[in-house]
């Protein structure tokens, strides 16, 4: 699924996760083993094998597809996308590369959880479920999000700590795979480069 620019939406109905500089990932997980994509399918498994190597332990053992963003922060804790390219370039990074620039995934949402597909679940009830794995490793965090807030509000919050932005989401919204919805909205602090 993917977001749509816009202005950020006020009143009730609308979930807010502040959007990191960071790159989209799917992360699958089965009883043999986790992989890694972008969203254009490109296999990340071993560009972050530390990620990859912390998903197991950080589901439990249970099977799951997430859908997230990878982020590296730089010296000030803040995501930082200029690292995060540098670890894109390397394809199989060094022990020495992943202790210096280590990756974590943010997952926000939940695509399926043991075999189960979660797609035509309402964002709330997918998002209770994620929230339900209490993700919260080294390299595997979900991320907080609220409701009943002012998207501006929440866009300020974002500019005033230096992230890219906020994503909106509505609270009754199926996931819809590679398509497009103004139903999530994406609203930047900062203009593209």
């Amino acid at each position: 699924m993917l977001a749509t620019l816009g202005e950020a939406p006020s009143g009730e109905g609308w979930a807010f996760e502040f959007k990191r500089d960071g790159a989209r990932a799917l992360v699958e997980t089965d009883s043999a083993r986790t992989y890694m994509w972008s969203r254009h399918r490109n296999n990340f498994s071993s560009h972050f094998s530390e990620i990859v190597a912390g998903v197991p332990a950080a589901l439990g053992g249970r099977q799951a597809i997430l859908d997230g963003e990878i982020v590296v922060l730089d010296a000030a804790r803040r995501p930082s996308f200029s690292r995060l390219q540098r670890r894109l370039r390397i394809p199989k990074p060094s022990p020495q590369v992943l202790r210096a620039v280590p990756a974590a995934f943010y997952p926000f949402d939940m695509l399926a959880l043991d075999g189960r597909d979660t797609t035509a679940l309402p964002y709330v009830e997918r998002r209770a479920l994620l929230d339900g794995l209490a993700l919260s490793g080294t390299s595997v965090q979900a991320p907080p999000y609220w409701t009943d807030v002012d998207g501006q509000v929440m866009l300020d919050i974002a500019r005033e700590h230096g992230l890219e932005g906020i994503v909106a989401k509505r609270l009754t919204l199926t996931y819809h795979v590679g398509r497009r919805s103004p139903a999530w909205r994406v609203n930047c602090t900062k203009q593209p480069m």
